[in-house]
């Protein structure tokens, strides 16, 4: 009879008591190997199970009675299932374990660094897009920026390669030049930090213009063998420093060109100066470069706490997309109407053009302190604000672009006080 044969039987009632107790001996010994098997996770060689039968007499005086190969199989079959769940259950646990560290690593390397930058300035954010034109928020910022602080050196385009972290190389390229000469700025924008291989390009020029009513700004001493300081007369300090700067352009090179900055006798309004400077520019022997225009924004008898803050009444830079209900005319070079030209003449639409660049700056003065200035007065630009809507837009000075000739030109206008000039490389 087969052990199969003898397991029916033991179900259907039909064994006697002896061979019962046989049957029910052996059915928990299988379960006690089960059990222990899956308690300690290791699987014993079936030569130990002989060994456990040996020492009971009962099963191994049932077992020699067999003789029957069978059960050497059913045994072997079933150790063999218990080894291949245990094995299963260590792929599976392999397979997730290997998972989780993958996603691990790809979120290190791909969703880490990109949320790490997210918490700081991001020169890539686009923050305008026509067609397939794409304005982002460092072009929109450096353009603003420029163009109130940098007369002549407007640049509004920046290519940022993100290094992830919050790091950034960053490249500002010269997209205009008067002299031919193009010069890019090169730095890294770490957390926004943003550090320049060349800090003069594009720092802040130490310009000052001579503000009418400002007598201070000619003042000098003289001091006697005695030690005796005597104060010079203001009008003639003020023309012997005309008279210098008079000698410096006529020993200037006829074909060089040169950034002039350009204090006037008047503050005047801005319709009165730009018909001033068109008639100027008529001249057809003359040749003019990027006229920039000196805004004053405070009335404090003569002295103006920002008096190199300015803009560009003709479009210049790049094309732009932004926000232009919040912003109305913030660039002239607009991406959604590229051939629109603006009135130079038109000092309303001049004065909403200054008025929402320093809207924009004071919204978003990160540009500022990237740029190493201070941002510790969050009313100042809003003063300026005020000082122009109620004053409307007047202007106290320029910058342009020249050669020698329209240099010891400007000294014969009526308009002008004072002529400094810069090299252009």
């Amino acid at each position: 009879m087969t052990y199969r044969e003898l397991l029916n039987l033991y179900k259907q009632g039909k064994l006697d008591d002896v061979r019962k107790k046989e049957v029910e001996a052996s059915i928990e010994k299988q379960d006690a190997i089960s059990e222990f098997l899956y308690e300690e996770g290791e699987i014993p060689e079936f030569s130990d199970l002989e060994s456990e039968n040996a020492e009971n007499p009962e099963n191994e005086e049932w077992l020699s009675g067999q003789k029957n190969n069978q059960k050497d199989e059913i045994n072997r079959q079933f150790i063999k299932e218990i080894r291949w769940s245990i094995r299963k259950a260590f792929i599976k646990m392999g397979i997730i374990v290997g998972v989780a560290v993958l996603v691990i690593v790809l979120c290190a390397v791909f969703i880490l660094p990109k949320a790490v930058s997210d918490f700081y300035y991001n020169p890539n954010e686009v923050v305008g897009k026509y067609e397939e034109m794409t304005t982002t928020r460092m072009d929109l910022d450096l353009s603003v920026y420029s163009e109130l602080f940098l007369p002549g050196n407007h640049r509004s385009q920046v290519s940022a390669v993100s290094r992830g972290y919050g790091e950034y190389d960053i490249i500002i390229p010269q997209t205009f030049s008067w002299t031919g000469k193009f010069t890019s700025v090169s730095g890294r924008l770490v957390r926004g930090n943003l550090t320049f291989y060349d800090n003069n390009i594009l720092s802040r020029p130490l310009m000052q213009f001579y503000l009418p009513g400002d007598t201070t700004a000619w003042e000098a001493w003289e001091v006697d063998e005695n030690g005796k300081e005597t104060k010079v007369d203001t009008e003639m300090r003020k023309e012997e420093s005309v008279q210098d700067s008079k000698d410096a352009i006529a020993e200037y090179n006829d074909n060089d060109w040169y950034l002039a900055y350009v204090s006037i006798n008047d503050i005047v309004d801005y319709r009165d100066f730009i018909e001033w400077y068109q008639k100027l520019s008529d001249d057809k022997e003359l040749e003019w470069g990027e006229l920039w225009c000196a805004v004053h924004t405070e009335d404090a008898d003569g002295y103006c706490v920002e008096p190199n803050i300015g803009f560009c009444p003709y479009p210049s830079g790049m094309s732009m997309n932004w926000d232009r209900e919040k912003y109305p005319y913030l660039s002239f070079l607009d991406n959604t109407d590229i051939c629109h030209d603006v009135d130079v003449t038109d000092e309303e639409t001049m004065q909403t053009h200054f008025i929402s660049m320093l809207s924009y700056i004071q919204d978003y003065d990160d540009i500022i302190s990237m740029m190493g200035q201070t941002t510790d007065s969050p009313n100042r630009y809003q003063d300026m604000i005020n000082y122009v809507k109620k004053n409307g837009l007047k202007i106290h000075g320029f910058a342009v672009y020249a050669k020698k000739k329209n240099l010891l030109e400007l000294y014969k206008q009526d308009m002008v006080s004072y002529v400094q000039t810069i090299l252009q490389n």
